[in-house]
Formats: structure tokens, sequence, C-alpha cells
């Protein structure tokens, strides 16, 4: 088997041991199944010194409840794995990035992210009830690591408390992200939106938009969580509980980029009557109540 250079037979040798199944598919592209109690087909590529891993998360259209379970679902996923929308398909999938710094760390990162998917897979499927998924992080990582390598980088950081680190991105205005540690793993996320803790448009084109956005970045995924009497939605990449620099110098920049791209309209989107324009420009169906009351 020839490949198109060194890297991309380094890619092949470590997928080669986390897949049940690897077929090439092209110089920079692989068909890999995974198998963990469920068979897994999944898609693999290279591109730019990073590996993009792709699987379906559904076979049909994606509907407004299924979105913002997977937008509530994307806090909980090992690995860097995240819920993004299709918006040509409208296709939830699931999808990983992963630096490509060496084979040893690109094992590590391939088996964290296979946890991922597999839970992501346990996460859309039908339940009785309307709730969100709730994050049952162990924290498990730690941030001393990563906050002695920021402090010889040119990134910014102050300790908000134990386990707790706060980064200034790269940009004016943007509010700091902040770094701790959540399943096994670490997360870096910057807050864009709260809501009150009620369905409606609101919530529903957040969903819509963050997760189409999802899909069109690199390593960023969007995520809501529920805090009190109040929904939060922001922008997080995961990243292992040992970073390589390199790891945190491409979380951080792309957390930047995203919050330049996505703050602005979903600020917008907080409006129900611009929420609502926004799901018919979508050609999504909404499935919240009509709450308007009707004068006699």
């Amino acid at each position: 088997m020839t490949f198109a250079s060194e890297t991309a037979a380094a890619t092949f040798r470590v997928l080669d041991r986390c897949f049940e199944q690897v077929k090439q598919d092209g110089p920079w592209r692989w068909q890999c199944v995974a198998q963990n109690g469920a068979r897994l087909p999944m898609e693999a590529s290279l591109a730019e010194g990073f590996l993009h891993l792709a699987c379906s998360a559904g076979a049909t259209r994606a509907c407004t409840s299924s979105l913002e379970r997977a937008l509530f679902g994307n806090d909980l996923l090992a690995g860097g794995v995240k819920f993004a929308l299709d918006a040509k398909s409208r296709r939830l999938d699931m999808r990983a990035d992963i630096a490509v710094v060496d084979e040893a760390q690109l094992h590590r990162r391939i088996q964290c992210a296979l946890d991922g998917f597999h839970h992501g897979v346990q996460i859309l499927k039908p339940v009785e009830s309307d709730e969100v998924p709730v994050a049952e992080h162990d924290a498990e990582g730690s941030v001393a690591g990563v906050a002695e390598l920021l402090r010889e980088s040119a990134w910014t950081c102050t300790e908000r408390g134990p386990g707790d680190l706060s980064v200034e991105l790269d940009a004016e205005s943007l509010p700091p992200a902040r770094i701790r540690a959540a399943g096994g793993g670490l997360v870096v996320n910057v807050e864009i939106a709260r809501l009150n803790a009620a369905t409606g448009a609101a919530r529903q084109s957040l969903a819509v938009f963050l997760l189409t956005a999802t899909g069109a970045l690199r390593l960023v995924r969007a995520y809501g969580v529920q805090r009190e009497e109040q929904e939060v939605f922001g922008l997080q990449v995961g990243m292992p509980s040992a970073p390589v620099m390199e790891e945190i110098d491409h979380s951080l920049a792309a957390l930047s980029f995203a919050y330049r791209v996505c703050a602005r309209e979903a600020s917008l989107l907080l409006n129900e009557a611009a929420a609502r324009c926004y799901l018919a420009a979508r050609d999504f169906s909404p499935n919240y109540p009509d709450t308007e009351e009707k004068e006699n």
C-alpha cells in the first residue's frame, strides 16, 4: 500500500490499531468501522495537520427537538466529539478533529474520541420525557499543567480558583475563556447567550444556528447547559487531560475565531420574533406551544 506522505502512513498505522476495519478511500481518506457493543461506521480524513473523524447520527433530517437534545448533549461528549448539523442535508452527524502531533499522541486521542462517539449514539436514542441530558462529569483532569504551559506562551491566563483557569482570547471585547476539568479531560469554553429555562423559538433557533456553525468550525462545538432557572449557551473545545502546547494553541485560536463569527447572530436570536423568522427561513418547523393569549 502506498501513501501520500509519511504523515498519512503514520495515521493509517494508528487507525489500523484503533478500528476493527480500515479501508483506504483516497490518498488522505479512510473508511473505518469501530466496534464497541454496536457497529459504528466512520469516515476519517487528513487535512492541514488534523485528523477529521465523522459518522452519521441519524438517517433522516433532524427536527428541532433532536437538535435541542444534541446541543445539550455536546457538553457531555469526551474526546472533543461534537454533534453538528449539515447545512445542506439537515442531518445530524458526530465529528471530531484531532491535531496530529505524533503516533502515540494520536492513538490516545482517537481512543478517547471513540468513547465520545459511542456515548453520542446513546444520547440521541428516543426517551420517554423531553428532559435534556444532564452532565455528569468526573473531574479527573487537571488545569495545573495547562497553567504552566500558558505562562510560557503568548496567552494571558488567570487562576480563578482550584482547578479553574481563565484565559484571554485573541480579540478585543471578547470575554475570557474558562478552562476546567471535566469528564476525565479538560474543556475550554466561552459563554455567548442566556435564556430563562423555557422552551420557545429562541431556544430552538439557537440550536439550529449553533449546531450548523459547529459543522463549519474546526475543533469548536456549541453547547447548552441548565443552571438553576436559566439555560446557558456557549462555545467550547474539549481537550485531553494532559494536552501538549500545540493542542492548547489550536484550541484557543479556534475558540477566538468561533466567538467572533457566532456571538452577534446568537444574541439576535434571543428575540422571539427574530427567532421565529430564522426558523422559517431555515425551513424548520417549531415544536413549541403557541403561548399568545387570545382576547375575547
